[in-house]
């Protein structure tokens, strides 16, 4: 009968290690090894990143090598990734042995490269958003409905800059919608994460759930 003892010693070590990393923020005097731990979880975290990173490029060069319907975008994400890491580290140089201003040509290309295609994909949402809305109100009448249909309305409405638009009384909607309901949820969304994560935490230290692989 073959024994294997690898889910238990992860499991072990995994409770082990997160038993301390909690009581490390209650008794002081094992701070430093639940630094020593948090640092090596940064690590580990990293050097999973940089495995994610070569694994992105080696399926991409396959699908170039294929010459699929898609391997020009697989081209376009292996040069942009590549010269996104030669400018970065190049910054890094700057920055740190020379002494000049933090990550210039970094901040160049977020502000004019990945915040204009961010701003575009959120106006692609809110295009994409009123048109479910409309479809939804099409099949389905009912309160619930017209309250979304609505709303979104209202919202977009009081967003642009264009009259008739322009009318005070959207732009407070707009706001009260913004600050009362929308924030309420998302802060009920936030809430919904942080009791998730707790509870998964918590049967990770129980050993009920091995996400590790144990």
């Amino acid at each position: 009968m073959n024994i294997k003892l690898n889910a238990p010693v992860s499991a072990a070590i995994a409770i082990g290690v997160g038993i301390v990393v909690l009581a490390g923020y209650f008794i002081p005097s094992i701070n430093n090894i639940r630094f020593i731990f948090l640092r090596t979880g940064l690590v580990l975290a990293a050097v999973a990143l940089l495995v994610g990173i070569i694994n992105l490029l080696s399926v991409h060069f396959k699908k170039m090598g294929a010459e699929t319907e898609n391997s020009g975008y697989s081209l376009i994400l292996v040069i942009t990734l590549i010269l996104t890491l030669i400018i970065g580290t190049i910054d890094m140089v700057q920055t740190y042995l020379v002494g000049q201003p933090n990550f210039q040509m970094s901040n160049w290309i977020f502000k004019n490269i990945q915040l204009p295609i961010e701003t575009s994909l959120l106006a692609v949402t809110a295009v994409s958003l009123t048109y479910a809305a409309a479809s939804i109100l099409r099949k389905r009448m009912d309160l619930f409905s017209i309250t979304f249909f609505f709303v979104i309305l209202l919202v977009l409405l009081g967003s642009f800059s264009i009259p008739p638009a322009t009318l005070p009384l959207l732009h407070v909607v707009r706001d009260w919608i913004v600050r009362v309901p929308a924030l309420g949820g998302a802060r009920g969304l936030l809430l919904g994460i942080a009791l998730g994560t707790i509870t998964t935490g918590i049967r990770i230290l129980m050993g009920t759930d091995r996400p590790y692989g144990g």
